[in-house]
């Protein structure tokens, strides 16, 4: 059955039951034109008492969330994929403008000055060009390299060598730059900036080398979103254009009509649009930065509709003033010649001021708790709070990291379309229906939230099943790490010392993970502790494990490596029950050493035997257990993690001090799953470092 079907037959049975006033009421011939801002709404909603105030507080955070999952990728505009050139030296020259030098072979080479941190650009000089240079042998990997700038302020001249591959003499241009370059290096690439902007010049954000195809494929990808959702503002406008045509008293609708047009065009110009159309430079960049006046006042005219008296008077005084003080700053900026970026940046500063008034009368109506606003408050306060960071971000107070604009933009586009919307549509839905589905989703989730609670808990109490991830004593020191696939997971390690000073080293792997596997290894921990009184015998501790855990398991069988170290002798003993083999890292050794005996996985057969290795060891040995969740580990383009690249990694790093070596195997562990985002197993080691 549909869910159009479903909910049809929900509603006829409903209507069966409607009380004779609300069948008055439901079939009024007027209430599709009810004015969602008129006081016979506020009215008609007391009466009919379709909703409470709770159920819309929920229905803002169920929208908020939303808007988040959905959204949330278009705030990150970036190219992957790539060599960024923040991580090549990068170098600049202060040229007067009066020496015309468009040509790099006229720079002095003795001349040229380093950035200092992250930077690709700098506070200007008045009446100087900026030249920009770094190496390029990493085009010869690609293809067809390009050269990706995301923001470059603003005239370029580019040059490969001393060949000018690329000519920009626009203005007020602050879109990506795609730059075809040869695959032969010819030394460096240079770059000229001439600039009017006031605040910086240079180029920002992401810069790299890459494929010319991944360039503009990466570009049109990240826009995707902002690009297809588009046309949807531009629908939704011609819309609410036609609502407010069949009753051009409710004024709010063209208003709101006119706003929807504005934020279209903001979000259709965006990162791909913008250097599709950058021949067009001129129309486009004067549409954008006057589309930033238009935008504000819209969104004036639109609150003094909706808000009370006090602040309508007061959104009609600023409406005002932003008229004036935009054009007294274009007027400012108009010479020597018009600069929109510098307007915008002086016009920023009023733009934060009215910011915070809005913010504020936001606020006062939500503490009115004012029952009709809920909706506008909360895209009020999406738009601009986005607004004011992306703001202080442009004027340098924040640093750089996303742009929230759009996502703020959307969550009050969707917010004030569900405030026009919203009671139109109520009056059609079953709200039994609606409750009898919130309280099924309610009671799942408690269930869910009350699971999550006991995998909390079970997670905290198998760490305590665990030893200390670091130990030691005058003869050596013992790190480990434990990161489970799941909450809880079925590697288990542990290490006890005897009254004389010696050590057992136990790492367990139970197949599998999750619950059962975490069950199991708390078996192998208790079957363990009972070996406490000759964990001198390796064999024996493993013989002991293996009848306590004998048929308790339901198949599920574990592998184990165990060492003991007599730490007066300084001679190990090592049992192995099908475990990865250990690694030996020793300084009087050209390669790394590994070793393993033969032995069955615990708790498989009831005879099981096991062999036992011995090894002499030397100051300055370091040991490595470890589970195959290591070797086991994702990446999307370079595989598994693998054994070999687990030895390459402790043999390069072998030198460095003890704890600096653990947090240089969690790190690179950690990078090549992407943050674990790929690891399939349960991962552990343990290390130790005899003195």
């Amino acid at each position: 059955m549909s869910f159009a079907e479903g909910f049809s037959g929900a509603w006829a049975k409903r209507k069966t039951e409607l009380s004779r006033k609300e069948k008055k009421i439901r079939n009024r011939n007027d209430f599709m034109y009810i004015d969602p801002a008129s006081l016979s709404w506020f009215k008609n909603l007391l009466e009919v008492k379709l909703i409470t105030m709770e159920k819309i507080r929920k229905k803002l955070c169920g929208i908020c969330i939303l808007a988040i999952l959905i959204f949330f990728i278009n705030c990150k505009e970036r190219v992957s994929n790539g060599d960024s050139i923040y991580l090549e030296k990068r170098e600049f020259l202060w040229v007067h403008k009066n020496q015309n030098i468009a040509h790099p072979k006229n720079l002095a080479p003795e001349a040229w000055n380093s950035f200092s941190g992250n930077a690709l650009g700098l506070v200007p000089i008045a009446d100087h060009d900026l030249w920009i240079r770094f190496p390029d042998a990493k085009l010869t990997k690609y293809e067809n390299p390009a050269l990706y700038i995301e923001i470059a302020v603003e005239k370029l001249l580019i040059y490969q060598g001393h060949n000018l591959v690329y000519t920009f003499n626009l203005s007020d241009y602050v879109f990506p730059h795609i730059v075809p370059l040869q695959k032969e290096t010819k030394g460096y690439v240079y770059i000229r900036c001439r600039s009017n902007y006031k605040a910086f010049i240079g180029l920002d954000k992401e810069v790299k080398f890459l494929e010319h195809s991944d360039a503009l494929v990466g570009l049109f990808s990240e826009n995707i979103w902002r690009s297809f959702l588009t046309p949807v503002m531009f629908f939704l406008s011609f819309l609410f254009f036609g609502i407010y045509l069949l009753r051009k008293e409710i004024t709010i609708n063209i208003y709101f009509s006119l706003l929807l047009f504005s934020c279209a065009i903001i979000e259709g110009i965006n990162g791909f649009i913008g250097y599709a159309l950058r021949s067009y430079s001129d129309y486009i960049s004067s549409i954008q930065y006057l589309n930033y006046l238009v935008c504000p006042l819209l969104l004036l005219l639109f609150l003094g509709e909706v808000f009370p008296r006090f602040f309508r008077n007061c959104f009609k005084v600023l409406f005002v003033l932003n008229i004036i003080i935009y054009g007294f700053y274009l007027i400012k900026n108009s010479s020597p010649e018009l600069s929109y970026l510098n307007t915008e940046l002086d016009f920023s500063i009023w733009m934060i001021l009215q910011a915070f008034f809005i913010l504020l009368s936001s606020i006062y109506v939500f503490i009115r708790d004012q029952f009709k606003y809920s909706l506008i408050t909360l895209g009020l306060l999406s738009l601009v709070v986005a607004g004011a960071h992306d703001i202080l971000v442009d004027m340098e107070l924040l640093p750089y990291s996303y742009q929230i604009i759009h996502f703020g933009l959307w969550i009050g586009v969707i917010s004030f379309s569900l405030f026009v919307f919203k009671y139109y549509l109520e009056m059609v839905r079953s709200i039994d229906l609606y409750n009898e589905q919130l309280i099924t989703k309610n009671k799942e989730l408690e269930r869910l939230v009350a699971i999550d609670k006991d995998l909390m808990l079970a997670k905290e109490l198998q760490k305590s099943l665990l030893s200390e991830l670091e130990k030691g004593d005058t003869n050596l020191n013992i790190v480990s790490f434990n990161n489970s696939l799941h909450s809880i997971g079925g590697d288990y390690f542990d290490y006890v010392n005897d009254s004389m000073g010696n050590w057992g080293v136990l790492i367990c792997d139970v197949a599998g993970h999750g619950i059962s596997s975490a069950v199991v290894a708390a078996m192998s921990k208790m079957a363990f502790t009972a070996t406490s009184p000759y964990i001198q015998y390796p064999a024996k501790v493993f013989n002991s494990m293996n009848r306590n855990l004998f048929g308790k398991n339901r198949g599920m069988f574990i592998t184990a490596s165990y060492l003991y170290i007599d730490t007066d002798t300084k001679i190990l003993s090592y049992v192995n029950a099908g475990h990865p083999h250990f690694y030996v890292l020793r300084k009087s050794s050209p390669i790394l050493l590994d070793f393993i005996t033969k032995g069955r996985p615990l708790g498989i057969f009831a005879d099981s035997e096991y062999s036992v290795g011995k090894l002499s060891l030397e100051e300055g040995d370091r040991l490595f257990l470890f589970t195959d969740g290591i070797p086991d580990l994702n990446n999307p383009t370079l595989g598994a993690f693998g054994e070999e690249r687990l030895k390459q990694i402790l043999w390069e790093n072998r030198t460095e001090p003890f704890m600096n070596f653990h947090k240089i195997i969690q790190k690179e562990l950690y990078s090549y799953s992407k943050g674990w985002k790929y690891q399939d197993d349960d991962v552990s080691y343990i290390m130790i470092e005899i003195k």
